[in-house]
């Protein structure tokens, strides 16, 4: 990255007093305040400086009424996937919701029924977990194998969970936490083997510009046989934006678009954030440098903290992730080491 961008980053970031759940909320948690926060999924960089351009714009005008996603917001999100994906999108797949965690929820109840089975693999974003627990839904697990080489998925467990009756799959891609980037022969195995049960694949890929070294986030409508499943995704992770409540689903499929619609307005839920649309449309349009600048900030701090742990404290067993900006550590080797409870994010 250039010296102006990397100085950009390095700008002392205090978000304390901001009303930011990561900060300003560790007593809540943790009981105490003067600790690292290091627990909740969203980075200390300043955002795309476009985007608060544009926020600073839009708030002069003193009206802030209801608000719609228009058709250049979906343009710029189209634009960002051909460009930095090569995935091609028709500006009509697409459907916003106020988060990743919402359109979980929707697909949900727009595709199972209660004690249908839903497959997950532990271990996972916790949220899975509710979506299926709290709709009433029967939990269906395949976890991931951690082999020497590195995390893999478990192709003839899922075969058999999947001939079990499973109705759906919550599929984390990259993997959040193990930050696996699934390669395309992986999610094509997948794809056949849920087409061939009838398994709805709901593809949570808000981490997907986090894609590490090179390789490139193979997105899931872009695999053969794929258009009756559901791509979720949203810039606020890329480009932290969370608390502006933002995201899309994509669904190329008009039935399967409609059951999600439908359940999107039973939960009231399509107006957007006015600040969030705006927000978005800029970091799509305008966000390149930025996000290349971020991946490759993120690519060295991760081989600093490897590089780190395994020279001074080898007890913590630690791989390179291939993609996210979260990395998955095992402590067991540590003496007197108690696994922590769920935290909120």
């Amino acid at each position: 990255m250039n010296e102006a961008m990397r100085a950009y980053l390095d700008a002392p970031m205090d978000r304390r007093g901001t009303h930011c759940e990561k900060w300003d909320y560790l007593g809540r948690y943790f009981g105490r305040d003067d600790l690292i926060a290091m627990w909740v999924a969203d980075m200390d960089f300043p955002t795309v400086p476009q985007v608060t351009e544009a926020l600073v714009e839009r708030a002069k005008h003193p009206v802030y009424g209801y608000t719609d996603n228009g058709e250049a917001d979906r343009g710029a999100e189209a634009d960002w996937l051909l460009r930095r994906h090569g995935l091609a999108v028709d500006t009509d797949w697409i459907l916003y919701s106020p988060g990743v965690v919402d359109s979980i929820f929707f697909c949900v109840s727009a595709f199972t029924a209660p004690g249908d089975g839903i497959l997950v693999q532990p271990p996972v974003y916790g949220p899975f977990y509710q979506a299926v627990k709290l709709h009433g839904r029967r939990l269906v697990t395949s976890p991931l194998v951690n082999d020497p080489d590195g995390w893999r998925m478990d192709f003839d467990d899922l075969e058999a969970k999947f001939k079990s009756g499973v109705k759906m799959m919550l599929l984390c891609s990259p993997h959040n936490p193990v930050g696996r980037v699934w390669t395309r022969e992986e999610l094509q195995r997948l794809v056949d083997l849920a087409n061939a049960n009838g398994v709805k694949i709901v593809s949570d890929e808000i981490h997907a510009d986090f894609a590490l070294d090179g390789r490139g986030q193979v997105r899931l409508l872009s695999l053969e046989g794929a258009k009756e499943h559901v791509l979720l995704t949203s810039a606020t992770k890329s480009f932290n934006l969370a608390g502006l409540r933002q995201s899309s689903v994509i669904a190329p499929d008009e039935g399967v678009r409609g059951a999600i619609e439908k359940q999107i307005e039973l939960a009231h839920a399509g107006t957007p954030n006015i600040f969030g649309a705006v927000a978005q449309t800029a970091a799509y349009t305008h966000g390149d440098e930025w996000m290349d600048a971020v991946v490759e900030y993120v690519t060295e701090n991760r081989d600093f903290a490897v590089d780190y742990m395994r020279s001074n404290l080898p007890q913590i067993i630690c791989r390179p992730q291939e993609g996210t900006y979260l990395m998955w550590l095992d402590f067991n080797g540590l003496a007197g080491f108690q696994r922590p409870g769920p935290f909120p994010r």
